[in-house]
């Protein structure tokens, strides 16, 4: 046990046997999906996602099942979705000016003169600092807080209980630590999958491997990362439980 999350399940059981390895290569073909279908393949995947965690909701043990009800796996994940979005969306503003303006660089640049394009890329270099000043203070609460609106409005099968602030931070708050150490989980599993990447790119012949390792990546990551949290959402509504309880019986 790791903070009181069982990591060998939790890292193990989209594989644990040849049926979860089976769907797990669905998964993975939905993914490879996603290069070439824009968003929609990833509300299938986030939809299967909220399968699992409405198993560990429940206190059942992850276990990977069929693909089956596309239309409500399609539903949900969109819903998921959703929520990242527009929880997402003040990073999405300060980063938005920053990709289109690295778009745009080399163009503009390319009809100045020296002086005046050393100006314009020392300028934007300083505007993009800032911004990434900005962005990373944000995004840090942000990778605790989003997971945890997304497990409420699982729980509660309601996209506007995402937002209903009341109501999930005070499960939030009461295993804190919990929500914390899975996004640590999390992190570093992606961590190690982005190491791994990177050694593969050093040859061409093992980079061709990428193609059909990230799809593999993209889905067992996405369980990974929704299970911890599933995880810490259920205990943290047990303490709070418990402890509405003891103060009520006091």
């Amino acid at each position: 046990m790791f903070f009181g999350y069982d990591l060998k399940e939790i890292l193990t059981f989209p594989f644990k046997d040849a049926e979860a390895r089976k769907f797990l290569l669905i998964g993975g073909l939905i993914s490879i999906a996603a290069f070439f279908i824009p968003i929609l393949p990833y509300f299938i995947l986030y939809g299967y996602a909220v399968i699992i965690v409405k198993q560990v909701l429940n206190g059942e043990s992850p276990h990977m099942v069929p693909w089956e009800d596309w239309g409500g796996m399609f539903k949900d994940g969109a819903k998921l979705f959703g929520v990242r979005i527009i929880f997402g969306l003040p990073i999405i503003i300060f980063a938005m000016p920053l990709m289109l303006g690295g778009i745009a660089m080399p163009f503009i640049a390319e009809g100045l003169n020296s002086a005046d394009a050393e100006a314009f890329v020392a300028i934007f270099s300083i505007i993009m600092v800032g911004s990434m000043c900005i962005i990373i203070p944000l995004s840090i609460p942000l990778a605790v807080l989003i997971p945890a609106a997304e497990i409420h409005n699982v729980d509660k099968d309601d996209f506007t209980a995402a937002f209903r602030f009341k109501e999930w931070w005070p499960i939030l708050r009461a295993n804190l630590g919990g929500f914390i150490v899975a996004f640590g989980i999390y992190y570093a599993v992606s961590m190690i999958f982005a190491i791994v990447m990177q050694l593969l790119f050093v040859t061409i012949i093992l980079a061709c491997l990428a193609f059909i390792l990230i799809p593999a990546m993209t889905i067992y990551i996405t369980l990974v990362m929704y299970v911890t949290v599933a995880i810490a959402y259920r205990d943290g509504k047990a303490k709070l439980a418990q402890t509405e309880l003891t103060s009520q019986t006091i």
